[in-house]
């Protein structure tokens, strides 16, 4: 079976910065430290088959569900305008699951529409990754 558009779009969204992501239906995950992971997924925010948003989910091995965000396309992108006469005044992204055909309703999001939603995914999940160690001390010691 091949991938659903779920992990396709999640993929677009995801792999720029966490190219080691797990796909697992309309779902992935992204290993953030030892103890960390983090699952991202379209989510419907008032109406069923209308997936309008990200919901990101910081999950620790010991405590569980630690901090969860809710990323609205309509908030990040703004309102799209289109070429299509129904919606002169543009439209909110939105993922469409039609009886099992899923695409993006009237817009579909540009490769800065990617970048920006990548960059607000990569921005949240940094705040719960492990620091990366270098030879430089980050600060220093005066007695």
């Amino acid at each position: 079976m091949g991938i659903n558009a779920f992990e396709q779009e999640l993929r677009k969204i995801v792999s720029p910065n966490y190219p080691d992501a797990t796909y697992v239906g309309r779902a992935c995950y992204v290993r953030l430290s030892e103890r960390n992971r983090a699952k991202v997924q379209f989510i419907s925010t008032h109406i069923a088959d209308k997936y309008d948003a990200l919901r990101l989910t910081i999950l620790n091995r010991d405590e569980g569900t630690v901090d969860n965000l809710v990323l609205r396309f309509s908030d990040l992108l703004g309102k799209k305008h289109t070429s299509n006469p129904y919606f002169s005044d543009g439209v909110d992204p939105y993922l469409w699951d039609d009886y099992g055909k899923v695409a993006w309703y009237v817009y579909q999001p540009s490769s800065r529409d990617y970048q920006e939603l990548s960059d607000a995914v990569g921005s949240y999940l940094e705040i719960f990754q492990e620091q990366i160690q270098t030879d430089r001390p980050g600060w220093v010691q005066t007695m």
